[in-house]
């Protein structure tokens, strides 16, 4: 494990936060995905759906949640205020390979984490039975922009290949996109996080991360330059705005847009609102592996 980025590999997925389950998983599959069954973590009052991706980095997944609430009582405390408000991303979820190490490192660099709670799900897929994905998880803390951690115990059910191809032939989550109004300022906290240094590219976004998908940050104007959609407002000045997906064929993700409704637009690639993924800014690139 590398000390310097307190025991996190990679930007795993990102826990998108939605009103209602079912009209989530519409609009996503909308915008050309594929996504998982419904599976239920009861214990905890929640429920989601994911939009599984090619892996970037050994051990790691890459993926969308959605996640609603189905029982608010059941919800631990980390999860109440995560799981509220506005839709859209509301943590990034860091993967590990081991829980219990990189508790120690980020308790000790003074990130307020609990420790690590084992989660064991059931995952119904359709005409084949049920699996179970287990995940030792440490749940999120209040940060400029607010994550956790995650440790798989089986991986493998993330890499399945009959979820891995989408009608919009998307590939990976290769970043989350935020939005500040001092993204230079905002950022530092992260380079202290992963023990990098962030990147400024030539769109003005600050990208820095411990693995290959990236956080990029960006200050209001940039944002808006870029995507051509307003900036979503925060209360402390930092806020989550999107992600950013690579796809092996814009022409073909184009065509399942339009045949479906949905607008877009995009000088850098293809951009998809909020208001057609949930709160989310989507911008699809094309990227050749």
């Amino acid at each position: 494990m590398n000390p310097r980025s307190h025991g996190l590999e990679e930007l795993d997925h990102l826990m998108t936060y939605v009103a209602d389950l079912d009209a989530a998983g519409a609009a996503f599959e909308r915008l050309g995905f594929r996504l998982t069954p419904v599976s239920h973590i009861t214990t905890m009052g929640i429920a989601n759906r994911l939009v599984l991706m090619r892996a970037r980095t050994p051990g790691a997944a890459n993926f969308i949640e959605l996640m609603g609430v189905t029982d608010a009582s059941l919800l631990p405390p980390p999860m109440r205020e995560v799981l509220s408000g506005r839709q859209g991303i509301k943590s990034m979820v860091m993967m590990t390979a081991d829980a219990q190490a990189a508790h120690r490192m980020l308790a000790g660099a003074g990130y307020p984490f609990a420790p690590p709670s084992h989660v064991r799900r059931e995952w119904t897929i359709p005409g084949k039975g049920s699996v179970w994905p287990e995940f030792d998880v440490l749940l999120p803390i209040q940060a400029p922009l607010t994550f956790n951690v995650c440790q798989y115990h089986n991986v493998d059910l993330y890499l399945r290949e009959d979820w891995l191809e989408h009608p919009n032939t998307a590939r990976s989550l290769v970043a989350a996109i935020g939005v500040a109004a001092d993204a230079k300022a905002a950022v530092a906290y992260f380079e202290r996080l992963f023990g990098m240094a962030a990147i400024c590219g030539d769109d003005g976004g600050y990208a820095v991360s411990p693995g290959r998908t990236e956080l990029v940050l960006y200050d209001v104007e940039a944002f808006e330059a870029r995507f051509g959609v307003s900036a979503p407002s925060a209360g402390n000045g930092v806020a989550y705005a999107g992600m950013r997906i690579a796809v092996g064929d814009l022409g073909r993700l184009a065509a399942v847009l339009d045949g479906n409704g949905v607008p877009a637009s995009g000088a850098s690639g293809i951009v998809v609102g909020p208001r057609e993924a949930c709160g989310n800014v989507i911008e699809f690139v094309q990227q050749a592996w």
